[in-house]
C-alpha cells in the first residue's frame, strides 16, 4: 500500500510529578494536575484553530481537529477512510487518534500543519505556563495498513515513532527559560521571576498576611486554573478543599498519607489488545476501547466506590475521607488522612476485578512536609518494593501495597531510609485479595463466553498461573491483609500504650523483645489472654516473636493512629 504525506505526531508531558508537587499550598497541587489533565484542549486545539485560521479563514471559530470523547458510552469509530476524507477539505488540519494511558496521537494533515501548530501550541505554554515541558514526535511515511508490527525488522507506524520519542525523550532540553532573561524579583521558595501581583489576595494564599501577592507565572496558571475548576464544582473542590482532612487531625498530630496506585502488567494487555492486527482501523479502535475499559477499571468505578463509603462515613457533619489529586488511566495519586490510609488502600485494591490488578505505595507525612517530598517516597513504595516484588517472583495479578512512615531524612531515596532507620528487613509487601462479589481473583475459571475481549481472552489461564505462585509465596513470606489483620487483633489486646512501648525492644533484639513480651502478658487479664486463643503465655509470646517483621511495621504504624478511624467508626455506630 502506498505511503501518505500524513504525520503521526506523539505528545508528551515530562516532569508531571515536578510540576505538580513543587508547591506544598494544596490549591497549587490541585491546579497544576487540572492544567495536566485539560492542556491539550485548553491549549493544542486552540493552536490548530489559529493555524487554520491563518491559512483559510473559511471555517473561522469552528474546530481545526476531529476528535473523539474517551468518556462517552459508545466511542467513536476510526476510520482512515473518513480521515482523508476530512483531511482532503479545508476544515480539518489533523485527527486525534487516541488519547489515553498517557499517551496523546495525532494523525496530521501534513508535515507544515504539525510543525506551525506545535510551535503555537508550546509559546502558549511558555507564556501561560511558563515551565511545563511537553515533547513531540513525529514521523512519516505513514501507512494505512501498518500501524503495529510485531516484527522488530519491520515496526509498524507506531513503533517506529514510540523508538524515535524515547531518544527524543533523552535529548530533550530540561533548562527553565529564564537563564537570559533580566530578572528583577524572584521567588524565595522556586528561585522562578514573579511576574503576576493580586493586590486584594485571597487571605489563604497570600504567605505574609498582606493584602496583595506577587507569584510566578506557574503558580499564577496553577491558581487560575483551580480556581476556575472551583467556579464550576464548589460542593466538591471549596476553598477549605483539603485544608478539612488536616483540620481533623489538629490537636493531635496532623499526619496526612499520600499514596500512588499504578496498574500492573498494562504492557502486556496493550499487546494482547493488538495480537494479529496491524492496520489502522482495526488497532486504533481496539485501543480506544481498551483505555475506556482501563479508565472506568481503575478510575471511574473507584472514584465511585469511594463515594459511596465517604456517603457512609458522613452525618450530621461533612467528612472528608480523601481527595484524588492524579486519577487517569491505570493511575492514582490520592491524598487522607493518616490514620484512615490503611482502610482506603484496602478499599480500592480490594475491589479491582480480574484480570487487573495494582500495586500501591503511601507515604505517611506531617502537614507541613513537602508534597513533592511525600509523593517520591510513595512512588518508590509503589515501584521499588511491590513492582519489584513481582518481577522478582514472575507474577503479573497481584494487588499490592506498601507504606513508609517518614519521620525524618525524607529527602533520602526510599532504600537509603530503610536502611539507616534498619527497617530495610520488613514484612511488606502486603497482599490485598479480591473481594469483589464474583470472587473471580486468582481463581480458574472456564471462559465460557468465547467473545470477550482481547485483552481478557487469557484471563483464566492467568489467573491459574498466578494463583500456584501466590500460594507459594504465602507459604514463604507473603502476607495477606487478611495475616495482618489478624494479627492486629491479637496485638490491640496488648493495650496501645504497651504496643508503642514496644517499638525500642523490637529494634533492638529478640531477646529484649521476649522479656517484655513475658512482662506485658503477664500482667493481662484473664478475659484477653483467653481472647488471643493461645494454650499459655509462653506460645503467646512465641506467636509475635515469629511474626517480629510485622509486629514492628505495626507497631510503627501505631504512631499513625493505625486501626482508630476505623475503632471510632465502629464507636459511633453503637
Amino acid at each position: 500500500m502506498a505511503e501518505k504525506d500524513y504525520v503521526l505526531c506523539m505528545y508528551d508531558i515530562r516532569g508531571k510529578q515536578e510540576f505538580i508537587y513543587k508547591s506544598s499550598k494544596l490549591k497549587e497541587i490541585v491546579g497544576a494536575s487540572l492544567i495536566i489533565r485539560d492542556l491539550f484542549k485548553d491549549y493544542l486545539y486552540d493552536a490548530a484553530k489559529v493555524y487554520r485560521d491563518c491559512i483559510n479563514e473559511e471555517f473561522k471559530g469552528s474546530d481545526a481537529v476531529f476528535r473523539y470523547d474517551p468518556n462517552e458510552d459508545k466511542l467513536k469509530k476510526f476510520s482512515f477512510k473518513e480521515f482523508e476524507e476530512r483531511m482532503n477539505g479545508n476544515q480539518y488540519i489533523g485527527e486525534i487518534v487516541y488519547d489515553g494511558g498517557g499517551n496523546f496521537l495525532m494523525l496530521y494533515k501534513n508535515e507544515e500543519a504539525m510543525k506551525k501548530t506545535t510551535e503555537i501550541f508550546t509559546k502558549k505554554i511558555l507564556k501561560e505556563i511558563g515551565t511545563l515541558r511537553v515533547v513531540a514526535t513525529y514521523i512519516g511515511n505513514i501507512r494505512e495498513d501498518n500501524y503495529h508490527s510485531d516484527d522488530s525488522k519491520n515496526p509498524g507506524d507506531y513503533e517506529r515513532l514510540y523508538q524515535r520519542h524515547r531518544f527524543r525523550e533523552s535529548t530533550a532540553l530540561c533548562t527553565q527559560p529564564y537563564g537570559s532573561l533580566p530578572i528583577v524579583q524572584t521567588s524565595p521558595v522556586s528561585s522562578m521571576p514573579l511576574t503576576y501581583m493580586y493586590d486584594h489576595a485571597p487571605k489563604d494564599i497570600s504567605a505574609s498576611g498582606k493584602s496583595y501577592f506577587k507569584c510566578s507565572t506557574e503558580t499564577n496558571a496553577k491558581l487560575k486554573k483551580y480556581w476556575e475548576e472551583a467556579g464550576k464544582h464548589s460542593d466538591e473542590m471549596g476553598e477549605t478543599i483539603l485544608d478539612n482532612i488536616v483540620a481533623e487531625t489538629k490537636g493531635e498530630d496532623s499526619m496526612l498519607a499520600i499514596f500512588y496506585i499504578d496498574g500492573n502488567a498494562m504492557g502486556a494487555k496493550v499487546q494482547a489488545c493488538l495480537n494479529g492486527k496491524k492496520n489502522y482501523d482495526d488497532c486504533v479502535n481496539l485501543l480506544r476501547e481498551f483505555s475506556k475499559k482501563i479508565q472506568k477499571t481503575f478510575i471511574d468505578d473507584r472514584k465511585k466506590d469511594m463515594l459511596k463509603e465517604d456517603e457512609k462515613q458522613s452525618s450530621d457533619k461533612k467528612h472528608f475521607r480523601s481527595r484524588i489529586l492524579i486519577g487517569a488511566g491505570d493511575e492514582m495519586t490520592i491524598i487522607c488522612r493518616a490514620d484512615e490510609s490503611y482502610e482506603i488502600i484496602k478499599e480500592y485494591l480490594s475491589k479491582i476485578p480480574s484480570p487487573y490488578s495494582s500495586c500501591a505505595g503511601a507515604a505517611i507525612f506531617h502537614s507541613h512536609t513537602p508534597f513533592s517530598d511525600a509523593y517520591r517516597i510513595a512512588e518508590q513504595c509503589c515501584e521499588d518494593t511491590c513492582k519489584n516484588y513481582m518481577k522478582e517472583n514472575g507474577l503479573t495479578l497481584a494487588n499490592l501495597m506498601d507504606f513508609e512512615y517518614c519521620q525524618g531524612g525524607i529527602g533520602f531515596k526510599l532504600s537509603d531510609i530503610r536502611k539507616e532507620n534498619g527497617d530495610d528487613d520488613n514484612s511488606r509487601p502486603w497482599l490485598v485479595e479480591s473481594n469483589i462479589e464474583e470472587k473471580t481473583s486468582y481463581h480458574y475459571k472456564p471462559v465460557k463466553n468465547k467473545n470477550l475481549p482481547p485483552w481478557e481472552k487469557g484471563k483464566a489461564t492467568e489467573e491459574a498461573d498466578n494463583k500456584k505462585i501466590i500460594e507459594k509465596l504465602k507459604g514463604d513470606n507473603l502476607l495477606t491483609l487478611g495475616d495482618v489483620e489478624d494479627f492486629h487483633t491479637k496485638l490491640s489486646l496488648l493495650g496501645r500504650s504497651n504496643i508503642k512501648g514496644l517499638a525500642i525492644p523490637v529494634s533492638l533484639s529478640e531477646s529484649a523483645l521476649r522479656t517484655e513480651l513475658r512482662r506485658i502478658i503477664a500482667h493481662m487479664s484473664k478475659d484477653k489472654k483467653e481472647s488471643m486463643g493461645f494454650k499459655s503465655d509462653i506460645e503467646s509470646v512465641e506467636y509475635f516473636i515469629n511474626n517480629k517483621k510485622l509486629l514492628k511495621d505495626l507497631v510503627r504504624m501505631y504512631d499513625t493512629g493505625y486501626g482508630k478511624a476505623k475503632e471510632e467508626e465502629e464507636e459511633n455506630a453503637e
